[in-house]
């Protein structure tokens, strides 16, 4: 650990207390007298330039708010000015004339919105309410938002399918199972307000012993959920 400190704010501290004591002392402690008034000169000099930095810093940080403040108050009137140009510019034979004459660049036509991905990898479990619960993963393309996930169960071969629920998430529970029924199958469709993605099916065998398994899945045949 060094003697004098390494903070040079500190370090003049140090050598202010030091110097009228070094002074005083002189040659018993084997300083020459004008080392120490050197060392002096040198300690008020750095005081005074630290005094001016801290001004300095202090005004800095002040214009430093004012350039920001005066900056984005500038940005937000030309990002207004801009949409006042495209509003414009929509309501023109050529508006491509009229970002060119602008500066700007042309919006990009939004491409169609692709749909949402297929259910897939289904898993169960027999809760202990008798509740069936699912969970399934599903992915979906970068800009496919806002996806819900229609739920269809048929309770036996050769039934209609009947609407269950939509889900939020990519997961749900069954609660209102049919009574005396061992195997129920379940179409799942991811859906967004506009478009649905591909239904996917998985079939689910339970019965006592605390047991449920998936024992199919796959791909949706049309015929099926109609």
């Amino acid at each position: 650990m060094s003697t004098v400190p390494t903070n040079l704010a500190d370090a003049i501290d140090w050598v202010d207390v030091r110097v009228p004591v070094w002074a005083a002392a002189g040659l018993t402690i084997g300083l020459d007298p004008v080392q120490v008034a050197a060392l002096g000169t040198q300690a008020s000099a750095a005081a005074d330039l630290k005094t001016e930095w801290l001004n300095l810093k202090a005004q800095a940080t002040a214009k430093g708010a004012e350039y920001r403040a005066a900056a984005g108050a500038m940005r937000s009137t030309a990002a207004a000015q801009v949409v006042q140009v495209r509003g414009f510019a929509r309501t023109q034979a050529n508006p491509d004339a009229v970002f060119a004459a602008a500066q700007l660049p042309i919006p990009a036509q939004p491409g169609p919105t692709p749909a949402p991905g297929v259910a897939s990898d289904f898993r169960v479990e027999l809760l202990q309410s008798g509740s069936l619960k699912f969970t399934f993963d599903c992915e979906h393309p970068a800009n496919v938002k806002g996806v819900t996930y229609k739920v269809l169960r048929q309770g036996a071969p050769q039934e209609p399918y009947q609407f269950l629920l939509n889900a939020k998430k990519r997961e749900f529970e069954d609660s209102n199972l049919p009574q005396n029924s061992t195997m129920l199958t379940y179409v799942v469709t991811a859906q967004t307000s506009t478009k649905d993605g591909n239904p996917s099916y998985f079939t689910v065998r339970f019965g006592g012993g605390n047991q449920a398994q998936i024992v199919a899945q796959g791909p949706v045949v049309e015929s099926q959920a109609s």
